[in-house]
């Protein structure tokens, strides 16, 4: 181990992830004093981590017992995971002709629960690298790639046109429920969505689904450039290059459709 491991962040990341681990395969739940004996470290030292995995949902507490478990974060990334295995074999040869073609960062993300997650991001040719880093959670009202999840899955938009405090980042953000609710049915229409710096101010996205075998949306497929790259009326060649590349990532998930083929589920 070189002296860089082991030390200040690193070492405490390490104990963070050595602790998530042995609660993951304890048999049940797992008290302070256990973890403290496996991990051949301080009750204080083990405390510290486990509040902080608690309050991000990586673990939860046993009122009762006061004892640890797995939490939902924790699932969730792992359904992602498991999910975007299969999505990432089926997408690698797409992204990278993708982002071949057009210059632009190309950007992943899988569907899971109703949580939009990113798998992996292929930076693009540019000097300013932007890209979006893997196991971010896409809030869906302010990127493309979440209104094309609120687009073709139903109850996902039923969800979000009934919230009254939808976050605002830049000016151009939707927070109008019923403006967002509009916005995804042109993108049903069309078949890709558009985001014109809603999210990060001279950030601008495209975005497209990706659907499997059983016409389900499974996750979305996404272009990202500054302003000066995709302008606010984006390039056809842009669009129909992005709907191109999701579209065969699709067949290579067993779709059947087409350019023309919209579902929503």
């Amino acid at each position: 181990m070189s002296d860089d491991i082991g030390k200040g962040g690193v070492r405490s990341v390490q104990l963070a992830l050595d602790v998530l681990e042995q609660v993951a395969g304890a048999q049940g739940e797992i008290g302070v004093s256990e973890l403290a004996v496996k991990l051949a470290t301080t009750k204080g030292s083990v405390f510290r981590h486990l509040k902080t995995l608690v309050e991000r949902g990586y673990l939860s507490q046993n009122p009762a017992t006061s004892r640890y478990r797995l939490g939902i974060r924790t699932y969730v990334l792992g359904q992602a995971a498991a999910s975007g295995i299969d999505l990432l074999s089926a997408s690698g040869d797409a992204m990278r002709d993708l982002r071949e073609e057009l210059g632009l960062s190309v950007v992943l993300s899988v569907l899971e629960g109703g949580r939009l997650t990113v798998v992996t991001t292929s930076l693009g040719k540019a000097s300013l690298e932007i890209g979006v880093r893997p196991g971010t959670e896409l809030q869906l009202h302010c990127n493309a790639q979440g209104k094309v999840a609120l687009a073709f899955v139903r109850h996902l938009m039923d969800e979000w046109a009934s919230r009254t405090n939808l976050q605002r980042h830049t000016e151009h953000t939707l927070v109008d429920p019923k403006a967002l609710e509009g916005e995804v049915q042109q993108v049903r229409l069309n078949g890709y969505a558009v985001a014109i710096e809603e999210e990060t101010r001279g950030i601008c996205a495209l975005a497209a689904p990706i659907f499997n075998g059983a016409n389900e949306l499974v996750g979305t497929l996404a272009i990202v450039g500054t302003v000066q790259h995709i302008p606010r009326q984006p390039l056809d060649s842009q669009i129909e290059a992005l709907r191109r590349s999701a579209l065969r990532i699709s067949w290579n998930l067993g779709y059947k459709g087409s350019f023309s083929s919209t579902h929503l589920n």
